[in-house]
């Protein structure tokens, strides 16, 4: 086997070395993977995942868009909520990076959403689009008419409980988002930031 196929295996083996239990709910978790592969498949959803996929409870993934992921991503969706990833246009493209993991997030994605390698979100709301005006007329206009911007994750990062991240934010590598936050603006590398409004709290050395 090639040594980047290696790597998720040998950590998930030294990780049974430490709890044995998690062996039979692993495993479940794997099968699962492929189940959700095929569903999704069958019924017409533009989705990929790379290799050693596993997910926890239930994914749901709906709309016309793509949803690409990469090796040795993880879906928890039995601990806080189900994950729920939502595309609203045809050209919506959300794509996970190596080593991601979801657990309870929920995704609305009309242009763009990237989520760097080894990044964990928690029950986050992540959305690159406003979805309605304010006018008052909103009730009429299509999606197409509403400005979508990208939203990009860098590497390394954790997003924890209930935090908002909205249309047009970046967030840098290595930096965290404390619980309950709602990310209206950019976010540096290697920082925590909390709050409403979102401040730093400190940096985070290497």
């Amino acid at each position: 086997m090639r040594d980047g196929a290696d790597r998720p295996m040998l950590r998930a083996l030294r990780r049974l070395q430490q709890a044995p239990h998690l062996l039979v709910p692993g495993l479940l978790a794997w099968l699962r993977g492929w189940v959700y592969r095929l569903r999704f498949l069958l019924t017409g959803r533009h989705f990929s995942a790379g290799r050693f996929f596993r997910v926890y409870g239930n994914l749901y993934i709906s709309g016309p868009g793509k949803v690409v992921l990469g090796d040795d991503c993880l879906i928890i969706a039995d601990a806080i909520k189900p994950v729920c990833i939502r595309t609203l246009t045809r050209q919506a493209h959300v794509t996970l990076a190596d080593h991601v993991g979801l657990n309870g997030t929920s995704i609305q994605c009309a242009e763009s959403v990237e989520i760097g390698p080894w990044s964990n979100i928690a029950d986050a709301y992540i959305t690159d689009t406003p979805a309605h005006s304010i006018g008052r007329g909103r009730r009429g206009e299509s999606i197409d008419a509403i400005r979508s911007n990208p939203v990009v994750i860098g590497n390394n990062v954790w997003v924890s409980v209930q935090v908002v991240i909205l249309h047009g934010v970046r967030i840098g590598s290595n930096s965290v988002v404390g619980a309950c936050s709602l990310v209206r603006k950019d976010v540096a590398a290697n920082v925590f930031v909390a709050g409403n409004p979102l401040r730093v709290i400190r940096s985070i050395e290497a």
